[in-house]
């Protein structure tokens, strides 16, 4: 039989590289088995490493439940498992929300002492729907809280007594369900005050208060605010009282000429504020008697009943 060049004979060539063959395609289905051990040995996509997102439930908040599939096996760390609950805590919140907390902080009233963070916002996204409270869900009662659009007058819940006040009549139909006495008070009292909208005089913010001159020129120079209140008040303007201490130049700011003919006079009516007459309530004028009784006799007063007959005005008193 003719050899092969190599020096083997055909059938020996054929068995030589049937053998190449077979080793080949051990080693190739080795490396396979040793891939497919280490792809099992590595983390997959649905790793327990990776937390699942929060929801919030009352005041505190908890990790949504891992399946079957995430819990951890036997002898596996628990503090790598992630199957022990997480709850948030308020401090948590300023971890991401560093506006929210110091507004609160500044000017939250109520909603700083009385609430939490969690109390309010009972869920946390992705997995939480109700993460902004509606006002009712602690507001309520009637009257003030029957009004619709809370936010059209406290935008930022955060602070909520820095109102947004818009000069309306509904804006002052709302100013009345919690001022209702002031409200009364303007209506039993009908003054060009009563025709105005609350925010002519309280613009913009809660519990501002304009002054008397930006409206109104003052009775005299020297007259401040704290003057015009002395006699004048700003829902009852022209009901005018005062206390008995008042100071006689107010009085004279609109009597001026009563008030030089007091100070001119020499009787004791000289040395009396109009206060001291004119008690507490203008236009009070009292009767002689009330401070003098019946210095005459009977007869006298019978023939000449009315004093300034004879005394004259008693700004300027005749004995």
């Amino acid at each position: 039989m003719a050899r092969h060049a190599s020096g083997f004979l055909p059938g020996d060539l054929i068995m030589a590289q049937a053998r190449k063959v077979i080793g080949s395609v051990r080693s190739l289905a080795l490396l396979l088995v040793a891939s497919a051990f280490v792809a099992c040995s590595q983390p997959t996509v649905n790793d327990r490493s990776v937390a699942p997102a929060p929801v919030v439930s009352g005041s505190t908040a908890t990790a949504a439940p891992l399946s079957a599939s995430e819990q951890a096996a036997p002898g596996e760390n628990s503090a790598e498992s992630g199957s022990a609950a997480t709850e948030l805590q308020n401090s948590d919140c300023q971890k991401c929300h560093d506006t929210q907390p110091a507004e609160v902080a500044e000017a939250g009233g109520k909603h700083q002492t009385s609430v939490t963070c969690l109390e309010c916002h009972i869920e946390h996204l992705p997995l939480g729907t109700q993460t902004v409270p509606e006002c009712g869900m602690c507001h309520g009662g009637g009257g003030h809280y029957e009004l619709e659009n809370c936010l059209g007058c406290h935008a930022n819940p955060h602070t909520p007594l820095r109102l947004n006040i818009a000069d309306s009549p509904e804006t002052s139909a709302g100013c009345l369900t919690c001022h209702e006495d002031k409200g009364t008070e303007l209506e039993k009292n009908p003054s060009k005050h009563s025709e105005q909208n609350c925010t002519l005089c309280h613009p913009k913010q809660h519990k501002a208060i304009n002054k008397c001159q930006e409206c109104h020129s003052p009775h005299a120079d020297f007259m401040t605010y704290e003057d015009c209140l002395q006699c004048h008040k700003p829902h009852s303007p022209l009901d005018i009282t005062y206390s008995s201490d008042v100071d006689s130049r107010l009085c004279g700011s609109c009597h001026d000429e009563i008030l030089a003919m007091l100070a001119a006079n020499t009787t004791k009516h000289h040395d009396l504020s109009c206060a001291y007459c004119h008690q507490d309530r203008h236009p009070t004028v009292p009767k002689c008697q009330d401070c003098h009784e019946s210095p005459h006799s009977a007869d006298l007063l019978t023939q000449f009943p009315d004093c300034l007959k004879c005394h004259g005005n008693p700004h300027n008193l005749v004995k």
